[in-house]
């Protein structure tokens, strides 16, 4: 005799999928949008100031996880506009074109979660030290744990009274700002 009890979960209506679809859809390109903003003005800018030799390098380890959401975004953006276009779950039949094409950027985008990532953070890392840089955990903004600035020079490794554009440390002195231009301009 069988104790348990079966629920069935209600099958949800075209409407309704269609509804979430749509509203997934805004989602992920919501996460696209901020994933490139986060490589503009974050990952980019940081190798400029590598190369420029700038006195201060803002790095925001967090940032680089976002490397992986191009690939995941790709087939999600897919299969949700596949949801909304017919109103029903979006599952490929095996071998399907679009199968194989899901399983490709899932595995691409673990696999440059899983090497990728880690490994671009330490290439990052171990080019700042041959570079001459090293850590400077005065200069860290409270909250910013996944965030890291590196300096050329220990001069301008200070405990900042406050920030200006772009995270560039000030220091009140004789009642006037000295602050430190850290994009190396």
């Amino acid at each position: 005799m069988n104790t348990r009890t079966s629920q069935r979960s209600p099958a949800l209506s075209p409407l309704k999928i269609r509804l979430l679809a749509v509203s997934m859809i805004v989602t992920f390109l919501l996460v696209g949008a901020i994933s490139v903003y986060a490589y503009i003005h974050y990952l980019f800018p940081l190798y400029g100031r590598l190369l420029r030799g700038a006195p201060v390098v803002e790095t925001p380890y967090l940032a680089f996880g976002l490397l992986m959401a191009p690939p995941a975004l790709a087939i999600l953006l897919v299969g949700s506009t596949i949801c909304a276009w017919t109103g029903e779950k979006f599952d490929p039949p095996s071998g399907s074109r679009l199968h194989r094409f899901q399983t490709l950027m899932f595995g691409v985008s673990l696999k440059m979660l899983l090497y990728v990532v880690p490994a671009v953070m330490v290439l990052t890392t171990v080019a700042l030290l041959a570079r001459g840089y090293s850590p400077c955990s005065k200069l860290l903004i409270s909250g910013s744990a996944w965030q890291l600035f590196w300096v050329n020079d220990e001069r301008v490794c200070f405990k900042p009274d406050h920030y200006i554009n772009d995270n560039w440390p000030c220091k009140v002195i004789d009642g006037k700002d000295v602050c430190i231009q850290v994009d190396g301009r």
